[in-house]
């Protein structure tokens, strides 16, 4: 049973028509989120957004926060399925043109979601668990591991963690610019991320496999 203040779904779909209808609920709280912000956004909106009964946005989702939580994790996956190719890819790239097109990849991603600016303000209580986050840290923790054999795995995960540290911080920056300002920042960041994973990864100090 729930806690009243849980932001669990109520009912996992099973059915194709159930995910259908989540699916379209979500897409109908992107809408709504993306034109009124998260606290103005409310579960009434929603439903009227997705031409659906409000017991029925309610019958798989219990509050706010639990549909924008499922709305983020939503978005967290497909982030992750749109970098992949990239990094696998990046067993042959440089390691500038790698950072180059994961920050060019990322802010194209923030620009195609239109809610996600206002999810970047919701509570943390709507933001993913760290095991839909996972993939991706692991994928650039292997993409480091392959650039660098003797690195060990756990320093391998700390640049991963650094490296999406950064990510979220151009993240949180570049929605809140003008637009005519943000192709310069995002220049800047490039610098930042690729001066770091250079000297981390790509350093003659750590080619030798010492601590640096």
């Amino acid at each position: 049973m729930l806690s009243p203040g849980s932001t669990q779904p109520r009912r996992i779909p099973c059915q194709e028509r159930g995910e259908r209808r989540v699916a379209e609920l979500l897409e109908a709280a992107e809408s709504v989120i993306a034109e009124a912000g998260y606290e103005a956004a409310t579960m009434s909106a929603i439903a009227e957004r997705a031409a659906a009964p409000i017991g029925s946005l309610y019958q798989f989702f219990p509050c706010k926060a639990a549909i924008t939580q499922a709305l983020r994790a939503a978005y967290s996956k497909q982030f992750e399925a749109t970098c992949a190719p990239l990094i696998e890819e990046a067993r042959t790239l440089s390691l500038r043109r790698f950072v180059s097109r994961l920050i060019d990849l990322t802010t194209a991603f923030v620009d195609s979601h239109p809610a996600f600016p206002a999810l970047l303000d919701a509570p943390r209580s709507t933001r993913s668990s760290p095991a839909v986050r996972r993939p991706l840290l692991e994928r650039f923790a292997g993409l480091f591991l392959i650039r660098q054999p003797r690195m060990s795995k756990v320093k391998a995960r700390q640049l991963a963690v650094v490296t999406m540290q950064i990510i979220k911080a151009l993240n949180l920056l570049y929605t809140e610019l003008p637009r005519e300002e943000r192709d310069a920042f995002v220049r800047e960041y490039k610098i930042v991320l690729y001066s770091y994973l250079n000297a981390r990864v790509e350093s003659r100090a750590g080619a030798r496999g010492e601590r640096v």
